[in-house]
């Protein structure tokens, strides 16, 4: 059965309701980014985070989730449309703590005091920003039926709304791209927002 765009609280329900194989890998879809960039984001307490320990992270996470019959996502209380993320956000730091935490891995850990501000817009400040976005959103929208229209909107707003860098965004398992890439990607999603009148986000990506 074909349950593309499901409401993540819709498709939990239905993943643990059928135990069907493929909504399951739906929900690992829908659900790794986040894990990842709350992984990522969190590494940056102790160090610069590396692929390999990202991935092992993302996998770790995973594994917590789905132990003992999935006991930890059953448990969720689902009322709520973003109380699934809510609940994944936490468990994915945990795991990132529990790692540090490890003798062999125990390091000095760096206390940040805003580690994911976002990058200046041209000429806008976050508040300007903040208040276009859903102009920005609605232009975006209009790439939808590429093939890569998810994963250029997810690296869009990783970057402007998140803050994080190009680099940090070439580690997520899910992008698939080079630094190179990411940087393209941008430089091809502002200027399409710019030939739609809109004010457009700053033009060099950080790396």
């Amino acid at each position: 059965m074909e349950q593309e765009e499901l409401p993540i609280r819709d498709l939990l329900h239905f993943c643990i309701s059928s135990e069907d194989q493929e909504l399951w890998r739906q929900f690992v879809h829908k659900t790794q980014p986040l894990i990842a960039s709350v992984i990522i984001n969190t590494i940056r307490r102790w160090q610069e985070p590396v692929p390999s320990l990202v991935d092992d992270l993302i996998q770790d996470t995973f594994l917590k989730l789905f132990a003992n019959d999935r006991k930890a996502l059953r448990s969720i209380k689902n009322e709520y449309e973003n109380t699934i993320f809510g609940y994944l956000r936490v468990v994915a730091s945990n795991v990132v703590r529990d790692h540090f935490r490890r003798i062999e891995n125990r390091v000095e850990e760096i206390e940040l005091s805003d580690p994911v501000m976002p990058p200046n817009s041209d000429g806008l400040n976050r508040i300007e920003f903040a208040r276009m976005k859903d102009q920005i959103q609605t232009r975006l929208q209009g790439l939808a039926p590429s093939e890569t229209y998810a994963r250029d909107a997810s690296i869009f707003w990783l970057y402007y709304e998140q803050g994080y860098t190009a680099k940090e965004i070439s580690l997520l398992p899910t992008v698939g791209l080079t630094v190179k890439g990411v940087e393209s990607t941008l430089h091809r999603l502002t200027r399409f927002i710019r030939e739609g009148g809109l004010a457009s986000p700053e033009e060099e990506p950080n790396h």
